[in-house]
């Protein structure tokens, strides 16, 4: 199967809402607290883009796969990377990474960052096997102890040489 990747648009919006849900809906009533990708609505998703670009996955003319990118400082925040379940295991989700890298790097920032809720161990596992580590916990508002890691992949040229071999 092939998927192009390409910056969204304002007509994507809805169908990138309706990517985020599915991609996440697997978690609803097993996250503590709950992800917010269950509340989110296209005033949310226009809301996160008025600081951020999108870039998404497209096949056949529909949208299969998106990710957010927010430029902090030295480096750019990877949030939202979605793929619809059934497009999972077609590296779509390795290659918006290899996109948003690419685009990173242009940018000149000299990292990337992501954050995952602890209980989620396979994503972490995901990541980790793309270039990133651990940095440091957070916690949402209202816990006491940490829900989530903080993550971050240098961009350096071995990182790029390890990206270009996935």
């Amino acid at each position: 199967m092939s998927y192009q990747l390409r910056p969204h648009t304002d007509a994507d919006l809805p169908a990138m809402l309706a990517c985020i849900r599915a991609a996440f809906a697997q978690y609803q009533g097993l996250l503590d607290p709950p992800s917010s990708a269950e509340q989110k609505t296209l005033e949310h998703v226009r809301a996160e883009l008025r600081d951020a670009e999108a870039l998404v996955a497209e096949q056949d003319g529909s949208l299969v796969g998106c990710v957010f990118l927010h430029r902090r400082a030295e480096s750019v925040y990877i949030d939202r990377l979605s793929v619809l379940p059934s497009h999972r295991g077609l590296g779509i989700g390795d290659a918006l990474l290899r996109a948003v890298e690419k685009r990173a790097r242009g940018q000149g920032a000299r990292g990337l960052s992501l954050s995952v809720r602890l209980a989620l161990e396979a994503q972490q596992d995901y990541y980790r096997r793309r270039g990133f580590a651990h940095a440091s916990f957070g916690t949402h508002a209202g816990y006491t102890q940490p829900t989530y890691r903080n993550m971050f992949k240098p961009l350096t040229l071995a990182s790029a040489q390890h990206e270009e071999a996935l």
